[in-house]
């Protein structure tokens, strides 16, 4: 996944780690040149106490506790800026996150948009390329959705996208990518995959889907909802483009269609 959670997590815990470490040196510092400055007062009170009276000293003595404080007036006046500024960076930080969360998660579906999911596929087909390590793609359309969108609704036409949604992502596996191609068209990326172990995967999906109830499917032509499904694989010989595996997984999909709908079509391809 392109923005896992454990990734910020621990993006987080390094800035924690680092602003905590930068506090306290800051305050190791400033509380070691208090203490040398506040000794070598003190050597220098002993010093004149030898050469001028006793009254002087005592005046001194209270000068030096006046800059005293006035020092330590702005330790503290400091280290609250330097933590205010801190905190600002951490807004920011979080407002950034938001912000590329926003860039690569559909809104409605919660799951990555078509650019995140086509940025995973491009770095998985060059680890292919580099590893000859396989990568199967999976294409999926919801079937009649058009009729579907007209008989109930576009409100009950989101709610199925995110109800599908949900269900693709409950039954990939945690380093598999998953995104809304456009529409109701989805697509997941399946690393160091080969398409015979994807197959599995998709008719459990298949069938899930089709035994799922759903709201309004009494007004579907097959009077429930299902999924058509198209399978490529890419097993890192020769050269091989996004566009290239996605329009391979998207003729099996057509074919799926073609033949019935509510299937999974897959062949092996270079």
């Amino acid at each position: 996944m392109l923005l896992k959670k454990s990734f910020v997590r621990k993006l987080r815990n390094l800035i924690v780690i680092f602003f905590s470490s930068f506090l306290i040196i800051l305050g190791g510092y400033f509380y070691i040149s208090f203490t040398r400055e506040i000794n070598a007062l003190h050597l220098s009170i002993e010093l004149i106490k030898n050469l001028i009276t006793e009254e002087s000293a005592v005046a001194l003595t209270s000068n030096i506790t006046h800059i005293s404080f006035i020092f330590t007036t702005q330790l503290i006046l400091f280290t609250s800026a330097i933590i205010m500024l801190l905190a600002s960076l951490w807004h920011l930080f979080q407002l950034y996150l938001v912000q590329m969360h926003n860039a690569l998660v559909d809104p409605l579906t919660q799951i990555y948009n078509r650019r995140a999911v086509m940025y995973a596929l491009e770095k998985e087909i060059k680890r292919s390329q580099r590893y000859k390590h396989p990568t199967t793609i999976a294409m999926l359309d919801i079937d009649f959705f058009k009729k579907y969108n007209d008989s109930n609704g576009h409100v009950a036409g989101d709610k199925l996208l995110k109800r599908f949604a949900k269900i693709l992502r409950k039954e990939i596996r945690e380093y598999d990518t998953l995104g809304r191609y456009g529409g109701e068209e989805f697509i997941i990326v399946f690393p160091e995959t080969k398409l015979n172990e994807i197959k599995k995967i998709a008719e459990r999906i298949r069938k899930i889907v089709d035994k799922t109830i759903f709201s309004g499917q009494e007004n579907m032509p097959t009077k429930n909802v299902t999924t058509s499904i198209g399978l490529a694989e890419y097993n890192g010989k020769g050269k091989m483009t996004n566009d290239q595996l996605i329009q391979l997984a998207d003729e099996k999909l057509y074919r799926a269609k073609e033949s019935g709908r509510n299937r999974v079509i897959w062949d092996h391809e270079e």
